[in-house]
């Protein structure tokens, strides 16, 4: 006869992903600044604490570090020798935007890995250089553009299949013509940063459906 599970305990498990988010930060030698960014991202842009995170968001950045190369530990053991000498997430604003942009473009579909390692493998395709850290200004930038250039194939589609659902929502007055502009902004001009602008606003509007 097997024992009988323990009811699920949804306050319990957020802190205990806490928990493991705080080693993994540690164990990976992440940057005030990368930690946060991981935290923005998997909660599109609504939190920079883990603490404000539902457990859905929180094993999304568990995920996120794992993919970085974070191992739990069992039973209180020392920390793989793999966390230990992973090198610190490059955490400088242009590292922190090419990483934001690899995640946009998993959130659109466009990249099908979002871990370090697959960003640090395109890192190496398009520079030549093996990862974030050792990139020069010049090929930061040559990131940025690359993968702006790459995520405006997809935001346009994007944003059209949101379009209809956030319809379906109880928006209020003000709120919709924020949308509506922020789309007029997006197709009139047709770069990046208002399609991705609008992109956004529309997914906060989905998420903030009732």
């Amino acid at each position: 006869m097997q024992p009988a599970r323990r009811p699920y305990n949804a306050e319990a498990e957020r802190h205990r992903l806490i928990r493991l988010l705080h080693v993994a930060k540690r164990d990976l030698q992440m940057a005030d600044e990368s930690y946060r960014n991981v935290i923005s991202t998997v909660s599109k842009g609504a939190h920079d604490s883990s603490k404000d995170l539902s457990v859905t968001e929180l094993e999304r950045a568990l995920a996120h570090m794992k993919s970085c190369g974070f191992k739990v530990r069992r039973n209180g053991g020392k920390a793989p020798d793999r966390a230990k000498s992973s090198r610190p997430l490059a955490g400088d604003p242009e590292s922190t935007k090419i990483r934001a942009l690899w995640l946009l473009l998993h959130d659109l579909g466009a990249v099908k890995n979002s871990s370090e390692a697959a960003l640090a493998a395109y890192v190496k395709r398009i520079t030549g250089v093996e990862a974030l850290q050792w990139i020069d200004g010049k090929q930061a930038e040559t990131l940025i553009e690359t993968l702006k250039k790459w995520a405006l194939r997809y935001l346009p589609d994007a944003i059209n299949a949101l379009v209809p659902e956030v319809k379906k929502t109880n928006l209020g007055y003000m709120q919709a013509m924020q949308l509506n502009e922020a789309l007029r902004a997006a197709f009139s001009r047709g770069t990046f940063d208002p399609m991705n602008h609008a992109w956004q606003a529309l997914s906060d509007a989905l998420k903030g459906r009732a």
